[in-house]
């Protein structure tokens, strides 16, 4: 294993990202944290309908794969199309029928979105850190480096061409932060929150879960990462009692890590 000065840098800037953020309070929830606008079950309920219809989006159109000469990622980017407008029915039917408790947010819209682009840079210095010391844990124990892009859909993105480029890109730019937030941060963690009686406790188990869901996206030296940046997130939905900071960070990063794959890939041709 041989770690490089870059490795140095990025894993001493998490390093500083950490006590920085130490110091200035970015870890501290308020008590009201694990205080929910919607029962257990109802959170519970909503999540498990919007990961469902994913799953089924993605099964519709999967035999399409060997019936018709269509690549793996113009299948994955119909599933998401196909399931997109369900979940978006999920939502607005729950919204419609199922109204929240009268809680009232503790910051505005535009104070979260704000929020996200100034922590955008230190979450991803802090998941950077995380992601490059796992793959050099995994050098050291198995003796190989990692695809230096990672994800499967970033690898078939960059080696595609025609229509499924931008629709696949403002798809995951967009469209899957926005609903990954609503389902985990959104649904999922306050329940989970509500239920263990613990505002952490909650957050923690569903960045595990927001990491585990990834399992097979991502090589397994890549989930430490992704647990991170569910940390990152979740602490700023139970900060602000929104999921707007989180949407944002959640955006940006998927959009860094599509242009970084593209320059990776570029470098090494």
């Amino acid at each position: 294993m041989v770690m490089t000065v870059f490795d140095g840098i990025l894993i001493g800037a998490a390093a500083v990202v950490i006590l920085h953020g130490r110091l200035a309070g970015w870890y501290a929830l308020p008590d009201s944290a694990s205080t929910t606008n919607r029962s257990s079950a109802e959170g519970f309920f909503v999540f498990a309908g919007l990961m469902l219809l994913g799953l089924l989006g993605h099964s519709v159109v999967a035999p399409l794969q060997s019936a018709y000469p269509v690549s793996e990622l113009e299948v994955h980017t119909l599933g998401l199309l196909l399931s997109l407008p369900l979940q978006i029915v999920l939502l607005a039917t729950v919204a419609r029928f199922f109204p929240t408790l009268p809680v009232s947010n503790r910051i505005s819209r535009r104070e979260a979105i704000r929020l996200g682009v100034r922590r955008f840079v230190p979450v991803c210095l802090l998941v950077a850190g995380v992601a490059q010391s796992s793959l050099l844990m995994r050098q050291l124990l198995v003796g190989e480096a990692s695809d230096p892009v990672g994800h499967v859909s970033l690898v078939m993105l960059v080696e595609s061409s025609g229509w499924v480029v931008p629709t696949f890109v403002l798809l995951v730019t967009l469209a899957v932060p926005w609903l990954e937030e609503v389902a985990f941060r959104g649904m999922l963690q306050p329940a989970l929150s509500s239920l263990l009686g613990s505002a952490w406790l909650g957050l923690v188990v569903t960045a595990a879960l927001f990491a585990t869901a990834h399992l097979g996206a991502v090589p397994v030296d890549g989930l430490p990462g992704l647990f991170v940046l569910g940390l990152g997130l979740g602490v700023l939905r139970a900060q602000t009692g929104r999921i707007e900071s989180a949407v944002v960070v959640h955006v940006l990063f998927n959009l860094l890590n599509i242009v970084l794959a593209w320059i990776s890939t570029s470098a090494s041709v």
